[in-house]
Order: C-alpha cells, then structure tokens, then sequence
C-alpha cells in the first residue's frame, strides 16, 4: 500500500518543461481511475486551463481553483458520461492567481486546506504549470506523490534529472513513477532514451510507455478523454495498463471501493 493511499492520496502530475503531455497524461489518468470504479478528483492547476478544456468544460472567472484560493466554496464539474470522476477547473483568472500568491507570500499549505473542503476521493490528480512556480508549489505542498511525464528525447532526459535533483532538494513528495509518452519502439532515440530512464532511475518509470497515437491529439479538441473518444485506440489500451500499473503502484488494484463497473 503506498503511504496515504487507504485515506486517499494526491498526486502531481507535474515536469517543468513543457510540451511533454503533462494534460495528456493527467486527464486519461483520472478517466482511466475513474472508470475502474475509484472517486477521482481532477484539478486544473495550469492558467492555460487545458485540463479543464479536454473534459469539454469551462469556468467562470469567479469559479474553480482560482476561487478556491482566494477562499471561497468549492464549486466541482462533473463530465458528462462520468461516475466518480469530478474536475477542478481553471480559468485565465488563474493566471492572476499565480502572481498574487507569489506578491503575498501565501502558506505553502493553502491550496491542501483548501482541497479538504472538496470532499472525499480515492485520488486526486493535478495537472500543474510548466515551471516550478507559486502555482506548481501549492500543488506540491498538498501532494503525497509525483508522476513525471517525459517525451522520448535527450533534452527531456537532461530535464528529468535537474526536476527530479530538484524535488529531492525541496524534500517534497516521492515520485511515484515516470511516464514516457509519444513513444515509438521504431526509433532507434526512443529506445535509448527509455533504455537510459532505466538505467539511471531504477524502479521509478512505469512499464507502460504511452505510444504515439493521433487520437491521443485529437481527443482534446472533441472534450473527451481518449477512452470515450477512441476506446479501440492503441492511446487507450496504452492509458487502461498505466492506469492498471499506477493502481498497483498506490495499493488500489482491483475495482474500486464502491463497485463501480466501467463506462
């Protein structure tokens, strides 16, 4: 059982450099969860609010996140065709968010007491900014894990090492695995580069690597996740086993507390 995980455990989904399917991943997690019949939360901790787009929602400037932390009740979506599954928006106001945060010195524990007031869940993801910023920190303050997305190139690789030096450094939370995503076993790069992953961080990248799928990019811009979107797809059966292996990992194998089938 992975510590915390009985009263319910949060998770970053978090990497400073951007373009590495941070949202991707995030969102098919909490689908994926949420479809093996877990109580998911998902918040959108990024101003760009893409989370929140690629469930098919929006909020108001006066609702989600942004709201939450300036001290107001908890206003959750919930996605059509979902059970279990509830969402934390953003909206651009977040972006203002961020600096007021930063100007006022907020406690590093204000977004955790503010997400106590959200309910009970089995896991709450977050999907957090491309920066170690005020945003970023708040969701490392109320998180018990980390799991790092990453592209299959050297760059990433040089990334991965200084973010993951870096948490060290801050004592935050333990990275619960690394996902290595746009993966093409076909490229002579991608093999070297997960072969390194391997390597250098033994026992921490997850078995599942995420392949290169066009309706992995498409399914965003139709609000849905890719398991509604294109269930045969080879980005949903590669989701289903990292959602399966991300379970395990967090003591949560097996249908989820209330017995919830699929979708």
């Amino acid at each position: 059982m992975y510590p915390g995980a009985s009263a319910g455990i949060r998770i970053a989904c978090l990497n400073h450099k951007g373009g590495v399917g941070k949202t991707t991943c995030a969102v098919n997690l909490a689908a994926g969860l949420a479809g093996m019949g877990w109580r998911v939360l998902a918040v959108d901790a990024d101003p760009q609010a893409h989370l929140t787009a690629s469930f098919g929602l929006a909020a108001q400037p006066d609702q989600g996140l942004a709201a939450l932390c300036r001290g107001a009740a908890p206003e959750l979506a919930r996605p059509d065709g979902f059970e279990g599954l509830s969402v934390l928006p953003a909206s651009a106001e977040l972006a203002a968010t961020e600096t007021a945060l930063s100007r006022d010195e907020a406690p590093a524990d204000l977004l955790a007491k503010a997400l106590d007031l959200c309910g009970a869940f089995d896991v709450a993801l977050f999907d957090c900014p491309p920066h170690l910023g005020p945003l970023t920190r708040q969701a490392l303050g109320a998180a018990q894990a980390v799991i790092v997305p990453m592209t299959p190139d050297f760059l990433s690789l040089q990334s991965l090492a200084w973010l993951l030096e870096t948490l060290h450094e801050m004592a935050g939370p333990s990275v619960l695995g690394i996902v290595l995503g746009r993966f093409s076993d076909r490229k002579r790069l991608h093999r070297e580069v997960r072969a390194a992953v391997f390597e250098h961080f033994p026992g921490v990248p997850f078995e599942t690597c995420i392949r290169e799928n066009v309706a992995l990019a498409e399914a965003p811009s139709h609000g849905q996740d890719i398991f509604r979107y294109a269930p045969a797809s080879a980005g949903a059966k590669d989701f289903a086993a990292l959602c399966r292996e991300t379970a395990d990992r967090l003591g949560l194998a097996g249908p989820g507390a209330h017995g919830r089938a699929r979708r």
